[in-house]
């Protein structure tokens, strides 16, 4: 495995001290990493190519101050977790969304075993991800900046939901993604990362996305509609592609380019 490095990726997540490999290490490191980075799929958008190679991402992240997506995000973070004396291992998931029959292994997590005890840690899933790890165990339900999350087994699988994320209903469940903890390798984060960000079909080809997580809020752009999650409310707007770039500069310090991007076309 890569050494990550770890002194440029505290500085850039704000952590001063490097932390120890304690379940108050790993959330400091989670919450920092998720506050600091955001999720978009610019490169993709922009026509570009992602690589999954460390040095890469630690380019793009580091020295570019850039974002990712999932494979990005916990490829990094898993390789500051070895460092900092963690073992994490990588799972590959299925995003629940869509008919079933079109459910893939598109999204990248990680266990932590921490004190005996597993957890889940997830920095790569967008504004409704997690904010912080929480208990790899069955019935697991931790609050997290206004949205619930629960675990439950179906089978082979675990199954990560949460409540609080639909604006029609904030009661409601919603499940996230499935995942079983079949160790992954490498290799197979790689296939699985040329299939999301080069298949016609791939949704991070076919919409552009910019979102960010605090302890304060959530807020998403997708295409044409903006959301905040805030105060324990849920804004939507629906905006332009002007505006979308507005936003994109204004609240999230991206400048988008002028020309169409890949889902335009």
């Amino acid at each position: 495995m890569s050494t990550v490095r770890l002194a440029d990726y505290l500085t850039r997540i704000g952590v001063s001290e490097c932390p120890p490999a304690t379940l108050d290490g790993l959330r400091r490191v989670h919450v920092a990493h998720r506050e600091t980075f955001l999720f978009e799929n610019l490169t993709i958008q922009c026509g570009g190519a992602i690589s999954v190679e460390l040095t890469d991402i630690e380019r793009k992240f580091l020295n570019e101050g850039k974002g990712g997506y999932c494979f990005e995000h916990n490829t990094l973070f898993a390789a500051a977790l070895r460092d900092l004396g963690f073992d994490p291992v990588a799972l590959l998931g299925r995003v629940r969304r869509g008919p079933p029959e079109r459910w893939c292994r598109t999204h990248m997590v990680l266990r932590v075993i921490v004190d005996g005890e597993p957890w889940l840690a997830d920095v790569g899933f967008g504004a409704v991800g997690l904010l912080e790890p929480m208990p790899l165990r069955e019935g697991a339900a931790p609050p997290q900046v206004g949205l619930t999350y629960s675990l439950r087994r179906d089978g082979m699988m675990w199954i990560l939901s949460c409540t609080g994320s639909e604006p029609s209903d904030l009661d409601v469940s919603v499940d996230l993604y499935e995942f079983s903890e079949d160790p992954q390798t490498p290799g197979d984060i790689e296939v699985a990362n040329h299939f999301t960000s080069t298949h016609p079909k791939s949704i991070f080809r076919r919409s552009l996305t910019i979102q960010r997580t605090t302890r304060a809020e959530r807020t998403i752009l997708r295409n044409d509609l903006f959301r905040r999650y805030a105060g324990g409310r849920i804004d939507d707007r629906v905006i332009g592609a002007a505006e979308a770039r507005t936003l994109a500069r204004e609240v999230f310090g991206v400048a988008l380019p002028d020309g169409p991007l890949v889902y335009e076309t």
